[in-house]
C-alpha cells in the first residue's frame, strides 16, 4: 500500500492562511448579499408606498374638484396653495416618511408641499432639496408624456430618492421618500467592527506564519543536529522552544543511551576480534604443524630403514620458520608485515605449496596436474604468505574433488598481472553458498573453521592482488592474481 507524500510546513501554513482568507472573504460576501437583498426589499416597499400614496392623493384631488365644480388650478394662487396643502397633509398623514404635493407645469413650480412626518416629530421643516425638485420635474415630465402613473429613483449623497407621479387635470401629483442605503449606515456605525475583523484576520494570518516559522526553524535545527549526530555521538541537540523541545530532549536521551550501547558493543567487538585472531592463528598454525608432523613421520620411517636424508630436516626447519612468522604477525596484531616481499619467480612458491599438501593428496588419491611455464614468471610477493594462500586453495580443491580426481594448477599472465588458477574436479558451489565463500567463520565443512579463504583473500589484497572464483559444472576454479611490480600505494 502506497501512502501519500507528507505535506511540508510551508505548504500547510499556506493552506491554512488561504483557508482563513477564504473564510473572511466568504463572510464578507454573505454580509454584502444580505445587505443588498435587504436594500432591495426596502426600496421595493418604499416604491409601492409612494405609488399608493400618489393614487390616494389623486383620488382626493378628483373628489375635491368634483365637489367644487371647477378645476382646482383655476383658484387664485394663494387659495390654491392652501387647498392643495390641505389635501396633501390630510392624505400623507396615513403614510409616515413620505413627502408629497403637486407640480404645476404652467408655472414650473411645486405647490401644496406637505411632509406630516417631520411636523409630528417636531423637527425643522427643511423643505425640498434641489435634487428632489429636479427629481419631481423629471417624474412630472414622464407622467405628462405617459398620461399614467410613473415611478423612479435617483441618488442624493448616501440616500436613494424613490417617488411616483400621476397627471391629474392640469397638474401632476407626486410623492417621494428618502431611503437611507443600508451599506452606508452599516459601514458608518460598524466601522470599528470592520476594523476589528480586518485586524483579527491579519492577526490570525500572522499567527499562522509565526507558528510555521517556529516549527520550520525547530525542525531544521533538529535535522541539522541529527546529521551531526551521525558523525559525532557526543554532540547534543540545542534546546528548542515548544513541543519540539521535548523531541530534542528525547533525541538527546536516545543519543546518550546509544553511546552507552556503543561502548558495550565495542567491548564485545574487542572480545570477538580477539576470538577471531585466536581462531585465525590456530588455523594458520595447524598447517605448518601438520607438515612438520608428516615430515617427522617420514623421517622416522627412513631412519628405521637406514635411508634418512637431510631434506626432511630442512623441510621441518622451513615449517618452523613459518610458525615463527605467524607468531610475529600475531604480535603485530595488525596488517601483516611482509618482510620477505620482493620480485621473485613464482614457480618455486607453487612447488613448495604443492609439496606441503602431498600427504592429504595421497590419502584421497587425488592427483595434482601442475603446469609450470617454460620461462620465469616473476611477481612482487612475500613467498611464505603466498605459500600459505596456495596451501589453503589446494586443500580446498582436494577436499572438493572426488576420489581419484584431478586438481589443476595453471600459472600464467593476465592483463599485465601474474595469475594462478587452481581448479578442482568436484561439483559446483551451490547458489546460496556463493555470496558467503569469503565470509569469516562461514564453512560447509564438518571440521572447518571458515577462516581459510577469508585470511587468504586478505593476504592477497595486502599484496595489491585479487582472489576470485568461477564455479560451473564440473568444478570450481579459484583465480589468484598478483602484481608483477609493487605499486606506489603498496610500497607505502
Amino acid at each position: 500500500m502506497r501512502f501519500p507524500a507528507p505535506v511540508s510546513f510551508r505548504a500547510q501554513a499556506f493552506i491554512i492562511g488561504a483557508a482563513s482568507l477564504a473564510v473572511v472573504a466568504l463572510a464578507a460576501l454573505i454580509v454584502r448579499d444580505v445587505v443588498f437583498t435587504t436594500e432591495a426589499k426596502l426600496l421595493g416597499d418604499a416604491l409601492r408606498r409612494c405609488e399608493t400614496a400618489c393614487r390616494e392623493l389623486d383620488s382626493q384631488v378628483r373628489e375635491r374638484a368634483a365637489y367644487a365644480g371647477d378645476p382646482l388650478e383655476q383658484l387664485p394662487r394663494h387659495a390654491l396653495e392652501i387647498s392643495l396643502k390641505g389635501i396633501s397633509s390630510t392624505v400623507l398623514e396615513a403614510f409616515p416618511g413620505i413627502k408629497g404635493g403637486m407640480y404645476l407645469p404652467a408655472e414650473d413650480a411645486v405647490s401644496g408641499y406637505a411632509y406630516p412626518t417631520a411636523a409630528e416629530e417636531a423637527e425643522s421643516h427643511p423643505g425640498l432639496s434641489g435634487m428632489e425638485t429636479d427629481f419631481i420635474r423629471t417624474l412630472a415630465a414622464r407622467a405628462e408624456a405617459a398620461d399614467a402613473m410613473v415611478s423612479g429613483s435617483d441618488w442624493e449623497n448616501r440616500d436613494l430618492i424613490v417617488g411616483a407621479a400621476v397627471r391629474s387635470g392640469g397638474m401632476v401629483l407626486w410623492t417621494l421618500r428618502r431611503v437611507p442605503v443600508l451599506r452606508y449606515p452599516l459601514i458608518g456605525s460598524h466601522r470599528w467592527w470592520l476594523v476589528a475583523l480586518g485586524f483579527s484576520t491579519l492577526l490570525g494570518v500572522g499567527g499562522i506564519v509565526s507558528i510555521w516559522y517556529r516549527l520550520h526553524s525547530g525542525v531544521r535545527s533538529i535535522q541539522k543536529g541529527l546529521r551531526r549526530l551521525e558523525d559525532d555521538f557526543s554532540f547534543r541537540l540545542p534546546s528548542v522552544r515548544g513541543d519540539l523541545g521535548r523531541v530534542a530532549r528525547d533525541i538527546n536521551l536516545m543519543a546518550e543511551r546509544r553511546m552507552a550501547l556503543e561502548q558495550k558493543l565495542r567491548q564485545q567487538d574487542r572480545l570477538a576480534a580477539l576470538g577471531k585472531v585466536v581462531s585465525g592463528v590456530a588455523h594458520e598454525v595447524r598447517n605448518p604443524l601438520n607438515s612438520i608432523k608428516l615430515t617427522l613421520q617420514l623421517l622416522e620411517r627412513r631412519l628405521k630403514k637406514g635411508v634418512a636424508a637431510s631434506t626432511e630436516v630442512a623441510e621441518c626447519l622451513e615449517e618452523i620458520d613459518r610458525l615463527d612468522l605467524i607468531v610475529g604477525r600475531l604480535l603485530a596484531f595488525g596488517r601483516p608485515v611482509m618482510t620477505h616481499r620482493h620480485v621473485q619467480d613464482i614457480a618455486p612458491v607453487i612447488s613448495q605449496a604443492v609439496k606441503m599438501v602431498h600427504e592429504p593428496m595421497q590419502k584421497k588419491e587425488v592427483r595434482i596436474d601442475l603446469g609450470l611455464p617454460g620461462g620465469e614468471l616473476r611477481a612482487d610477493v612475500d613467498a611464505p604468505q603466498i605459500v600459505q594462500v596456495l596451501i589453503n586453495l589446494l586443500l580446498n580443491a582436494i577436499d572438493a574433488s572426488p576420489r581419484e580426481g584431478v586438481v589443476t594448477v595453471r600459472p600464467g599472465t593476465e592483463g599485465g598481472r601474474v595469475s594462478i588458477r587452481v581448479a578442482d574436479s568436484g561439483s559446483r558451489i551451490p547458489d546460496e553458498v556463493r555470496p558467503h565463500v569469503f565470509d569469516a567463520y562461514y564453512t560447509t565443512k564438518e571440521n572447518g573453521s571458515g577462516l581459510g579463504l577469508a585470511v587468504s583473500r586478505e593476504i592477497v589484497a595486502n599484496h595489491g592482488g585479487s582472489l576470485q572464483f568461477q564455479s560451473e559444472d564440473p568444478g570450481t576454479t579459484f583465480i589468484l592474481t598478483l602484481p608483477e611490480e609493487r605499486g606506489a600505494s603498496d610500497a607505502a
